[in-house]
């Protein structure tokens, strides 16, 4: 029998068992959501030993194996996944302050970085902290790049960023991470539209400069939203690039104070919003609050704007906002169009068995529904859709954010998913333009479904701490997953929140010197 050691526990694997599933039977603290590769959160670094991949799956990072899909063969050591592995050492060059509480910093690194203007990297302190930042430079302005940094009261790093830190003082770096840039091969005379807010105009700023640089000839509109007049921290630099260059048109829009001359009141997006329908074959650049990135994404669907010409990048708030699931779902309106395609009910459920069964199929997205009987997938999809379709509101199901709370979904897997949910609207004869309207009442609720780590239930308003295991002593007799042997009442056990395991003493490794 193989033993995996994690930190300080020693557990005795099962024939057949997965890393994972022997950890979590002595309680270890391993962060797991899909259990068959697709998310990755259940990486740990591989120290010692052999493993097996018993089934496919994801890749993990350098040194790291996915424990839900990989089985020890022999004695394994096991830690926790540190995916800051190897980060790059950089240095500060200079800072420039741009405006109040906005710096340039030019940072250094200790090596090549081969990056594309607009990826971000996430600068590592010495103690851990770490925030993501965008790149604002192109790789030929010199051997660094910049970044845009907002002074925020009370932030984790960028007071230290914009204030503490000294010229020739290092730091970490980890990336460049993201497709946000411009793609390797794109027609000159496509139009582009570059929408930001406060800082997210750097990247912008990099992608425009690049785009130049390849000499697009197509129509450019940059759109830069601020609350007040001295936030336009980049307008003298891009009415210079719009004076050069007659295809760009640089518009700069003020929500608060009163706009200097040249400058236009009002919301960058709903300016923007007005030129979508005419992107045709072009590009949309979303960058800055979350909020405006997913308004942006909502009406570029709505607009027909395909998913894949829509590249975003929203700020990462240091810590997650509630969910404005319930809000959103009050603020919809009915639509009755597409009710009525769909035989007022027979023609949505077969439109989600089709789905369903494709998602079953899916190698991506089936290992979130495991032990979920499809029927009962396609039943609460269908209440809820019907629900928002008629208005009735009388859906008595988890919103979007608890029913996923525990899920780990990246944007790319969330677009997949939409993906082969337009291909099966479009198949059972949705119009094009309600599937589109379909489309963006999904897109509404990807903020509540897409995150890097499982988060709690939010109930009354409070979000609850991660359930994951619990030991505890049984009422009542019960009979252990593990050998299935009997659990006494008074026994203790182990139970497993999330997959709803209960294995006895014996096999959870309780009242050893191990647990």
């Amino acid at each position: 029998m193989a033993t995996i050691r994690f930190e300080s526990l020693q557990c005795p694997a099962l024939p057949g068992e997965t890393l994972l599933d022997t950890l979590l039977r002595h309680g270890a603290p391993v962060a797991h959501s899909c259990r068959r590769g697709s998310c990755g959160c259940c990486q740990v670094r591989l120290l010692e030993g052999q493993v097996q991949q018993a089934e496919a799956g994801g890749r993990a990072a350098e040194g790291h194996v996915l424990a839900c899909v990989c089985r020890p063969a022999g004695d394994v050591s096991l830690a926790r996944a540190d995916l800051s592995q190897q980060p790059v050492d950089v240095e500060l060059v200079s800072r420039m302050a741009l405006a109040p509480g906005i710096f340039e910093l030019e940072l250094a690194p200790h090596r090549e970085l081969d990056f594309r203007p607009g990826q971000h990297v996430y600068l590592v302190r010495e103690d851990g902290v770490s925030r993501p930042y965008s790149i604002a430079s192109l790789p030929e302005d010199g051997y660094g790049f910049r970044i845009h940094v907002r002074e925020m009261a009370g932030g984790a790093l960028s007071p230290w960023l914009c204030r503490g830190l000294a010229p020739g003082q290092r730091l970490k770096l980890r990336g460049p991470f993201g497709n946000f840039h411009l793609p390797a091969v794109l027609p000159v005379d496509v139009p582009l539209l570059l929408v930001g807010t406060g800082t997210g105009a750097g990247a912008l700023l990099g992608v425009l400069r690049e785009a130049l640089a390849r000499g697009h000839r197509g129509p450019i509109g940059f759109f830069h939203g601020v609350r007040e007049p001295e936030d336009l921290y980049l307008d003298t630099a891009l009415r210079l690039l719009a004076s050069a260059h007659p295809q760009l048109d640089y518009q700069a829009c003020v929500s608060g104070g009163s706009p200097s001359p040249g400058d236009q009141a009002g919301r960058a997006l709903d300016r923007a919003s007005a030129l979508f329908p005419a992107l045709g074959e072009g590009l949309l650049f979303l960058c800055g609050h979350p909020r405006m990135v997913e308004q942006a994404r909502v009406e570029a669907l709505r607009a027909g704007i395909p998913r894949g010409q829509v590249l975003a990048d929203p700020f990462t708030l240091a810590a997650g906002e509630l969910p404005r699931d319930a809000a959103k779902l009050a603020a919809l309106a009915p639509e009755p169009e597409i009710w009525v395609v769909l035989g007022q009910g027979p023609g949505l459920t077969r439109l989600l068995e089709d789905f369903y069964a494709r998602v079953y199929a899916d190698p991506k997205l089936a290992p979130f529904f495991q032990g979920v009987p499809v029927e009962r997938a396609v039943q609460k999809q269908y209440e809820f859709l019907a629900d928002v379709f008629t208005g009735r509101r009388s859906y008595f199901g988890l919103n979007p954010f608890n029913a996923h709370h525990w899920m780990v979904i990246s944007d790319g897997l969330f677009d997949h998913r939409e993906a082969l949910f337009e291909q099966v609207l479009l198949e059972h004869g949705v119009p094009a333009p309600l599937a589109r309207r379909w489309l963006a009442i999904h897109e509404l609720f990807r903020a509540e479904l897409v995150k890097a780590a499982p988060r709690g239930l939010v109930t009354g308003g409070m979000e609850q701490p991660v359930r994951t295991q619990v030991v505890e002593c049984l009422d009542i007799d019960a009979v252990c997953d593990g050998c299935q042997a009997e659990i006494p009442a008074g026994a203790p056990s182990r139970y497993q929140h999330r997959i709803g395991t209960l294995h006895c003493a014996a096999c959870a490794g309780l009242g050893t010197a191990a647990a």
